[in-house]
């Protein structure tokens, strides 16, 4: 899979959803919440910070499934992109400034 689409189906998922297309750049746009910006899409990776901060938050295609993480510890997993995209969307609205549960 190569390009700026990609369908659900080409990240495992099944169903009447698994044919539509995903524009990869606009999904990773409309998840991020609060100051959080779109880093980069790319085929395995999605990732957003915020700007002049050491903020990240990487959505990262592993072994088949999809692993929210930040600074390198997972926060999440799932089985599709598009359920990856819901996560990290609610993972920065919970936290709009970059603030971590671990800090």
């Amino acid at each position: 899979m190569t390009g700026e689409t990609a369908t659900l189906g080409d990240y495992g998922a099944g169903g009447p959803r698994s044919d539509s297309q995903i524009d990869k750049q606009e999904a990773a746009k409309e998840a991020a919440a609060g100051d959080w910006e779109l880093l980069a899409a790319g085929t395995n990776t999605v990732g957003w910070h915020i700007p002049e901060t050491r903020c990240t938050v990487l959505l990262k295609a592993k072994e088949e499934r999809w692993r929210l993480e930040r600074a390198t510890k997972p926060v999440g997993t799932c089985d599709s992109l598009h359920e990856g995209l819901e996560l990290a969307h609610r993972y920065m609205t919970d936290r709009p400034e970059g603030g971590s549960p671990w800090r």
